[in-house]
């Protein structure tokens, strides 16, 4: 009964972390439309999905706004009107942040 049990824990366990799949999705506004493929700084190289309105990302990258990332980003796509993740993280149009970012625009 105890193993039955713990199986059951250690189940139920399991199915409440799996929307914790450690995944963050980072998205920029831009009117780009397509795939735009671009590398990551000591990492893969990633696809960004763009729709006209926005590109979007998802991945398991950690849950920072990355400067190199919005830039190479910027220079396939030119000058984006936000940048942000489901993590919370936001570089809007009056930040520091994503003003450096479109400096690199094409």
């Amino acid at each position: 009964m105890q193993t039955l049990l713990r199986k059951i824990v250690v189940t139920a366990s399991l199915l409440l972390l799996a929307p914790l799949s450690f995944a963050t999705t980072w998205t920029a506004g831009s009117s780009h439309q397509g795939k735009v493929t671009v590398p990551i700084e000591g990492g893969p190289v990633i696809t960004w999905q763009c729709n006209g309105k926005s590109c979007s990302l998802t991945g398991p990258w950690g849950n920072d706004l990355s400067l190199d990332s919005c830039q190479n980003l910027v220079m396939r796509v030119g000058k984006v009107s936000y940048y942000k993740n489901s993590a919370g993280k936001v570089w809007n149009a009056d930040s520091d942040e994503l003003a450096e970012c479109n400096q690199v625009a094409r």
